[in-house]
């Protein structure tokens, strides 16, 4: 029996206590190889969206019932996810580490209304007595808007009724940066989502992301095939595109490569 964690479902990133920031995302790979990976007898962890968990695909499998080689983590946003794999690392070792999730790339830092954020680069410039330079007062420009006093309070729920609300977003963490210190001596395997383009970028893309991050495989696709009804992906190792296109149309099934080979 193996210990298989696996990542699934978008993150939600809040502007306030009830409007978010999230992606598309279903959670369906994610189901269906934890269902795959529990069908073969292995202990299974999954970290995913409560919006998953509650959703009738989850229940449709049975995931509900009392299971004891299944453990469900629900969690929200990014950072709840980076602490429940960080939390996941120090409980017995995994064999077999699927990060599936569809993590959002920003989230918001703060909210500000635009009126006022023009009122005070106008406040500021004026401070200034017009005695900067253009490479000067861009860099007020820049200060200012990156750091403003005129940030509105996020605590509760925004106003309805504000025209010119602005997000300013930031960076999530990169959790698949993390992986090979949390798991060393786990089996690794990321996803990679571009759209429409070629195919030789696609591979090229995902063969640095392995490298980076020092992933066993990534499992690499275009969401223009996608679109098509086509949930074709490339998988990629550390030299490069494995000839292996699973769920193509002379490669494996994807359920039946990973249950041959990581579970």
């Amino acid at each position: 029996m193996k210990r298989v964690l696996i990542t699934g479902g978008p993150t939600n990133e809040y502007v306030d206590e009830v409007m978010k920031i999230t992606n598309m995302s279903t959670g369906s790979l994610t189901l269906s190889l934890a269902d795959r990976a529990l069908s073969k007898g292995d202990f299974v962890t999954v970290i995913i969206t409560h919006s998953v968990a509650k959703s009738a695909l989850f229940h449709s499998y049975g995931f509900a019932e009392e299971n004891p080689r299944l453990k469900v983590v629900c969690i929200e946003t990014t950072e709840d996810m980076y602490q429940a794999l960080e939390a996941e690392s120090k409980e017995a070792p995994y064999d077999v580490i699927i990060h599936a999730a569809a993590v959002g790339d920003y989230k918001p830092q703060f909210t500000f209304r635009m009126e006022d954020m023009a009122r005070e680069i106008a406040d500021r410039i004026m401070e200034s007595d017009g005695e900067l330079d253009r490479q000067a007062l861009e860099q007020l420009i820049l200060n200012t808007m990156t750091d403003p006093r005129c940030k509105v309070n996020d605590d509760s729920k925004i106003s309805s009724y504000e025209p010119h609300l602005t997000v300013k977003l930031t960076l999530t963490v990169k959790l698949i940066a993390s992986l090979r210190r949390w798991f060393p001596g786990a089996t690794l395997i990321g996803c990679k989502l571009l759209e429409n383009v070629p195919l030789e970028h696609l591979i090229q893309v995902g063969h640095k992301l392995c490298l980076k991050n020092d992933m066993d495989y990534i499992m690499a696709n275009d969401l223009a095939q996608l679109r098509r009804g086509e949930p074709v992906r490339y998988l990629i190792d550390k030299n490069g595109f494995t000839g292996q296109t699973l769920n193509g149309e002379n490669g494996p099934a994807l359920l039946d490569y990973a249950a041959d080979h990581w579970f």
